[in-house]
């Protein structure tokens, strides 16, 4: 997980039924990754935000257009918190992938 902090995210997406939550995010290579908030046994997430500003940054050294940075992913009390020039993601969920 630490080699994915620092990276621009192109997308958060949850399915309706909350069963996960998936960011993606890209380096400065181009690679595109992944990262899953999720229980494992298939139950829904809890998703809470904070302070939520989805706004395109283009970066024009780049070429690059994002939802800004991915600056943490913390693990707290029955879940993950995660932090980024997006705002505050807080989940309650078991699992995380790749982990912390």
């Amino acid at each position: 997980m630490k080699e994915l902090l620092g990276q621009d995210v192109l997308s958060i997406s949850a399915p309706q039924d909350r069963s996960e939550l998936t960011m993606r995010v890209i380096d400065e290579t181009g690679k595109i990754s992944d990262i899953r908030f999720a229980n494992d046994d298939g139950t829904g997430i809890n998703v809470d935000f904070s302070h939520i500003s989805l706004n395109v940054i283009n970066d024009h050294e780049g070429n690059l257009a994002s939802l800004g940075e991915l600056e943490e992913v913390n693990r707290i009390d029955n879940g993950f918190e995660i932090v980024g020039d997006f705002g505050i993601i807080w989940l309650e969920c078991k699992t995380c992938t790749p982990a912390l």
